[in-house]
């Protein structure tokens, strides 16, 4: 029975506080027609001139950029993968797709994870940068912003 005491009343003796559910939004981009989802705690940067996409960041060294550009090399997927593996010190995921190249690994001590959806006309990137201590607090953010992240039209240049 004394056990049964404990269970009961084990909520008691600890203060429970009320958790902030994470917030997010949605960027669209105008001229590309990309879309993703981000935290709305993040800040963000100014956007070029020429509306090719965003910036966003924390001050616990998260980097999120998304960005559209035209395929005026006519650029295969093979070539793209090849590219952005220059930008990882060791790569620890790679998948393709029809149209999308995915990388994931790691830059000095740092996640970094760049998804590419590539047409004839252009190609939108979604690029992740984030302190490898900091792993866990941003797991959460950085899947919903992969998963949420759909290409606009890649068939023409914008």
């Amino acid at each position: 029975m004394r056990h049964l005491f404990y269970i009961f009343y084990l909520p008691l003796l600890f203060q429970i506080s009320p958790v902030k559910a994470e917030e997010y939004t949605q960027y669209c981009n105008g001229r590309y027609g990309f879309c993703v989802d981000y935290l709305t705690d993040l800040g963000r940067k100014p956007a070029p001139d020429n509306g090719d996409g965003v910036g966003f960041y924390d001050y616990g060294e998260f980097i999120m950029s998304v960005s559209g550009s035209n395929n005026v090399q006519d650029e295969t997927l093979a070539e793209a993968m090849q590219e952005r593996l220059a930008d990882f010190d060791q790569v620890s995921y790679k998948k393709r797709g029809k149209n999308w190249l995915v990388l994931s690994g790691y830059q000095s001590s740092n996640i970094l994870y760049i998804k590419v959806y590539l047409g004839k006309g252009s190609s939108n990137t979604l690029y992740l940068q984030y302190p490898k201590s900091l792993k866990k607090s941003y797991d959460a953010m950085v899947s919903r912003a992969s998963r949420s992240f759909k290409a606009g039209n890649l068939n023409d240049s914008h």
